[in-house]
């Protein structure tokens, strides 16, 4: 029964995944075209806007995607789920719209306030954001409605028309138009724009023009909690770029994000798990095998995760520096913060694991967990970027987001075996992290002895090593992955 839902989950998460994946594979194609037309200073100045656009968007939805997603699930019929849906958009349209407005007319007075080395410019690019925000805000919810009817095929769909539109808009506006940074947030806009428009096509069937106000109120009630752990969270996984340009300066924030870019594989996997996931855990939440079939995913989970660390930790910084014409995947300026790259993989792979966790609050209906170890977790974020940033600045940076992501994947492990007590298979998932940390430190004394050739084909056998330990301990089922990778094909 179990190895019957992990195939059911990977079938999601793989879909999930490939749109994902071309999502980070943006970030690889832009990433040469960003450090080669922008300096770490314009770029640097760019995700210092980005991560306000990541901020403030949680405001804009208050808490309103976990909340559509459970709502939607429990409507007993077509006309309740109309019903969800309509009010939804209909409500985060009227407020949107409202914050947008707040936000144009205040983009000077909170550029001051971010001390842009560029206050014009800076100025700009929050009034453009003031549009994304409200374009961003009100695309995500047709995709949400695919992800809770399980549909992935069609997300899938809708994310590649986004992307493509994305990328070609990218190279047209910069390097043609030449119109410089805020050409990023412009192919953005339009792309989801183009989205939004097609995704409303996909589920016209539950959109009405009837608002209740009613549900309004049972949505945002059941929403509110999900605010300020998502503000902590974010302020957990952008706050240390604020830290780098207090500390230092905007190259130095330009420096880390695009090594950060780089690490960010990992978020691959996390982010098709938790998209595939939040879904399938509630519908999961009456079956009587949950808690067996729970354990058996969360030890794939790990599995996979600490292949991903070794492979990216290993070949990234060898494939970057690699010559491509005139460009690099990586601008020389910039590959002074691959040293970065472990850490930021660890980090993720932390989180990941922390939100496969989550699941007994929401069995218990003790959510109320996950806000209070987001707050703990930020408190600590914050003081260990402080320490940390000003002594160590960009490695600093990183190691102290893995260290507040492995306390808080710790505390809600603790925290969730009271409430909701399920036997994880933790003789296999502690042999699973040592045998990677040891073969990763042992990776790391070979590669100063030993030239990127040999140190690449040494690699490539310490990965096998790892998939070979790891049916020693029966880790995962040889069965189970071929009816998966037969099922895929």
């Amino acid at each position: 029964m179990s190895n019957k839902h992990i195939k059911d989950l990977f079938s999601q998460t793989t879909i999930y995944g490939v749109g994902l994946l071309a999502n980070k594979a943006i970030s690889f194609v832009l990433l040469p075209l960003y450090t080669y037309y922008f300096s770490p200073a314009e770029l640097g100045a760019y995700n210092i806007v980005q991560s306000i656009w990541l901020f403030v968007i949680l405001f804009y939805l208050y808490g309103q995607e976990t909340s559509f997603i459970k709502i939607f699930i429990d409507g007993k019929d077509v006309n309740e789920k109309t019903e969800v849906y309509s009010t939804t958009l209909i409500m985060l349209t009227a407020t949107s719209f409202i914050f947008s407005a707040l936000f144009y007319f205040l983009a000077e007075p909170i550029s001051g306030l971010l001390n842009f080395e560029d206050p014009v410019k800076g100025v700009k690019y929050l009034k453009i954001l003031s549009l994304l925000l409200f374009t961003d805000t009100m695309f995500r919810f047709p995709l949400l409605l695919l992800r809770a009817e399980l549909k992935a095929n069609k997300y899938l769909l809708l994310t590649l028309l986004s992307l493509l539109i994305n990328v070609v808009l990218n190279f047209v506006l910069i390097i043609y138009y030449r119109i410089g940074v805020e050409a990023i947030f412009y192919s953005y806009i339009i792309s989801v724009v183009v989205t939004f428009l097609a995704g409303l096509v996909m589920t016209k069937s539950y959109f009405s023009l009837k608002f209740s106000f009613k549900r309004a109120k049972q949505l945002i009630q059941y929403g509110n909690k999900f605010i300020l752990v998502g503000v902590f969270i974010l302020l957990i996984d952008v706050s240390d770029r604020f830290f780098l340009k207090y500390f230092f300066n905007e190259g130095v924030v330009g420096i880390y994000s695009a090594n950060y870019r780089l690490a960010s594989v990992m978020s691959l996997l996390i982010a098709a798990f938790r998209f595939s996931w939040t879904p399938y855990f509630l519908n999961l939440e009456k079956n009587p095998e949950n808690k067996k079939i729970i354990s058996q995913i969360f030890t794939y989970l790990v599995l996979t995760g600490l292949f991903l660390f070794l492979a990216f930790a290993l070949f990234t910084e060898p494939i970057v520096k690699l010559p491509l014409g005139k460009f690099s995947l990586l601008d020389p300026r910039y590959q002074s913060g691959l040293v970065i790259i472990p850490y930021v993989l660890l980090a993720y792979l932390f989180s990941g694991l922390y939100s496969a966790l989550s699941v007994a609050s929401f069995y218990a209906n003790k959510t109320k967990e996950l806000l209070f170890v987001s707050a703990l977790g930020f408190l600590i974020n914050t003081v260990c970027n402080f320490v940390l940033i000003s002594n160590y600045g960009i490695l600093g940076a990183s190691v102290s987001t893995m260290v507040t992501y492995f306390f808080m994947m710790v505390y809600i492990y603790s925290r969730s075996q009271k409430i909701y007590k399920i036997d994880f298979e933790l003789r296999k998932i502690f042999s699973l992290f040592l045998f990677s940390l040891i073969i990763y430190l042992l990776s790391v004394v070979l590669k100063q002895q030993v030239n990127e050739v040999y140190f690449i084909v040494i690699s490539t056998f310490i990965l096998t090593f790892f998939l070979i330990f790891a049916k020693i301990i029966n880790a995962f089922n040889i069965s189970t992955i071929k009816s998966v990778l037969i099922r895929r094909v």
